[in-house]
C-alpha cells in the first residue's frame, strides 16, 4: 500500500472541525468530534471507536511482522514489513494533527491550529488526500478569524483536491463547495455565489450536510435580501434546525427569513433561540451578514462571541 493510499485511508473518515452536541436537547454541553459518511451524515461514535482500534491494530500487526521478520533474518519481509509500518504511521499520525487542529479550533486557539494544518501541507506529511483535509480546516480558521477571502482560497484548494483523490470522498467535496459560497457572500461576491449554489440544486439526504445545504442557501438568500420561498419551506428549515445538533446558525437564518414575512415576534423567538444554543457559531466573523441582520433587528441580543466553541 502506498503512503498515499494510507495516508488516504486514515483520512477518509476524518472528523472535520465540528462538535456533535450529543444529548436531547440545546442546553446540554457535552462535546465531542464528528466524522461523516459519504452521504454527508454524521457518522455514529460506535462505528467510528471501531475504524480506529482497526487501524491501530492493523499497526501493530505491521509491527510484528516486521519483529519476527528481524528475527527470521528475512531481508524482503523484513523490508515490506518496515514500508508498511511507516507508511501506516504516517497516516494515523497525519490523521491525529487534524483532529487535533479541529478540537484546537473549536477550543478557540486558532493560530496553534494553523501551524498544524500547514505542518500537513509540507512534505513528507501532505499527500493529496492529507492537504485537501488541511484546506477544508484551514477555511474554518480563517472564516472564525473574519478573513473571507483567505477562507475562500482554502475551500477552492480543498475543492481541487478533492475532485482529483481515489477514492473520492463526495462528502467532503460538497461541504468544502458550501463554504465556498458562504465565502463569496460574506466577501460581497453576491452573483459568484449565486451561481455556485445553482450548482448544488440537489439537497443532501445526510442529515449533516442537509444543515449545510440549507444553511448556505439562506445565507445567499440573505445576501440577495429575497426570500425564495414561502413559510412551508421554512418552516421545514426551522424544525430541521431546532433538531439538529448543528443547526444554531440555520436558526438564525430561518429567523431572518420569518422576518421577510412580517412574522417578527416569531423571529424574534428564533433569535432567542440561538442566544441559547451552546453551538452557536461566532456569527461578526463566520456570518457577518447574520451578524448585520441580527444587530439591527434584535440589537439586545448578545452574539456569539469569537472565542465560542462551536460546529459550523
Amino acid at each position: 500500500m502506498t503512503r498515499k493510499a494510507v495516508s488516504s485511508a486514515a483520512a477518509s473518515d476524518d472528523t472535520v472541525e465540528h462538535e456533535d452536541w450529543s444529548l436531547p436537547h440545546a442546553h446540554q454541553q457535552t462535546r465531542a468530534l464528528v466524522a461523516l459518511d459519504r452521504s454527508g451524515a454524521v457518522v455514529p461514535q460506535l462505528r467510528r471507536y471501531a475504524g480506529r482500534a482497526a487501524a491501530y491494530g492493523a499497526l501493530s500487526l505491521l509491527g510484528s511482522i516486521f519483529a519476527c521478520s528481524v528475527a527470521a533474518a528475512d531481508p524482503l519481509v523484513m523490508a515490506l514489513s518496515l514500508v508498511g509500518t511507516a507508511a501506516w504511521g504516517h497516516g494515523l499520525l497525519v490523521t491525529h494533527w487534524l483532529e487535533q487542529s479541529s478540537a484546537l479550533m473549536l477550543q478557540g486557539e486558532l493560530d496553534r491550529a494553523e501551524v498544524l494544518l500547514q505542518r500537513c501541507l509540507r512534505p513528507p506529511w501532505g499527500s493529496e488526500g492529507v492537504r485537501a483535509h488541511a484546506h477544508l480546516r484551514l477555511w474554518g480558521v480563517y472564516s472564525r478569524r473574519g478573513e473571507h477571502l483567505r477562507a475562500l482560497t482554502e475551500s477552492q484548494a480543498a475543492i481541487a483536491l478533492f475532485l482529483d483523490e481515489y477514492p473520492p470522498q463526495p462528502q467532503f467535496v460538497q461541504l468544502a463547495r458550501y463554504q465556498q459560497i458562504r465565502s463569496l457572500v460574506s466577501a460581497d461576491r453576491q452573483a459568484d455565489a449565486r451561481l455556485q449554489l445553482e450548482e448544488l440544486s440537489q439537497v443532501p439526504s445526510g442529515d449533516y450536510l442537509r444543515v449545510q445545504h440549507f444553511l448556505t442557501e439562506l445565507y445567499v438568500a440573505l445576501g440577495d435580501n429575497r426570500l425564495p420561498f414561502l413559510d412551508g419551506p421554512l418552516w421545514e428549515r426551522t424544525r430541521l434546525a431546532q433538531q439538529s445538533q448543528q443547526g444554531a446558525s440555520l436558526l438564525g437564518l430561518c429567523a431572518w427569513g420569518f422576518h421577510k414575512l412580517g412574522e417578527d415576534a416569531l423571529a424574534q423567538s428564533l433569535l432567542t433561540q440561538l442566544q441559547e444554543r451552546p453551538d452557536a457559531e461566532p456569527l461578526e466573523q463566520m456570518l457577518p451578514k447574520l451578524a448585520q441582520f441580527v444587530r439591527s433587528f434584535a440589537p439586545v441580543l448578545a452574539l456569539p462571541a469569537a472565542s465560542s466553541v462551536e460546529p459550523t
